[in-house]
């Protein structure tokens, strides 16, 4: 039978059930990367929240920790105090070290009675997981957010820093493809409409302006319409001795 690995948080899971933390390999980066992108009903998860500002924080010091825990000595000492290292002797002659959470954590109502309760709790949850997260070996290949979905999630290699997934990352290239397609089409009509409206003055027609060049290059008239409620095409002159006025017919 093979022997489950001993909690790199030792207790924790009796606390938090839901927390799974083991020998700060990638199953720690798995589960930070769930709390991170929680979201309630409504918004996001207070937990969330927490741990993003401080991750937003070390990214505003450039990723350098030490700049971020000298800027801020209270969350130093909070963060430096959410875990407590211990000494685990194992059944083979080896020992390990392991991570214990501080007894303030372990002491956590599980049921916050208050929102003020529920930011305290989040807030040295955050600083727990931020913690461990640091230690971690592969602690910088957890990256986020998803330039297109928003989610965090941890690198398939060096090169993946914008988005989470192939399918993400294909998305959006959809997205922008698509949009400098209707740029270009934009561009092209109403190229096409300022030239043709530069002729409605020396045509022969009894329609106005916008009625010919819609008929001229197929363009439908709301768009210009548009183009010139936006300032993008200026609508030609009227001319006194226009030919509208001696021919019938367009």
């Amino acid at each position: 039978m093979t022997r489950r690995k001993q909690s790199v948080l030792v207790d924790l899971q009796e606390a938090f059930p839901r927390a799974e933390f083991f020998h700060l390999d990638r199953r720690d980066l798995e589960h930070i990367v769930d709390v991170l992108n929680q979201k309630a009903r409504g918004g996001t998860w207070p937990y969330a929240e927490a741990l993003i500002r401080l991750m937003d924080r070390l990214k505003e010091c450039g990723g350098n920790l030490q700049k971020m825990m000298d800027d801020d000595p209270e969350l130093a000492k909070v963060v430096a105090k959410v875990c407590v290292t211990r000494w685990m002797p194992s059944t083979n002659g080896r020992a390990n070290l392991v991570l214990q959470p501080s007894a303030e954590i372990q002491a956590l109502s599980p049921m916050p009675d208050s929102p003020q309760e529920l930011k305290e709790r989040a807030e040295l949850l955050a600083a727990l997981f931020f913690h461990v997260w640091t230690l971690n070996p592969e602690w910088d290949k957890l990256t986020g957010p998803c330039a297109r979905c928003g989610n965090y999630y941890i690198k398939k290699r060096a090169s993946q820093k914008v988005y989470c997934s192939r399918r993400c990352g294909n998305a959006a290239t959809a997205v922008v493809r698509t949009r400098e397609r209707i740029a270009s089409e934009r561009r092209d009509k109403l190229a096409r409409a300022k030239a043709a409206a530069k002729k409605w003055n020396r045509a022969a027609t009894r329609l106005d302006w916008k009625h010919w060049v819609a008929k001229k290059t197929g363009i439908d008239p709301r768009f210009l319409t548009r183009a010139v409620t936006k300032g993008d095409l200026v609508p030609p002159k009227f001319v006194k001795e226009h030919p509208q006025r001696k021919v019938g017919k367009a």
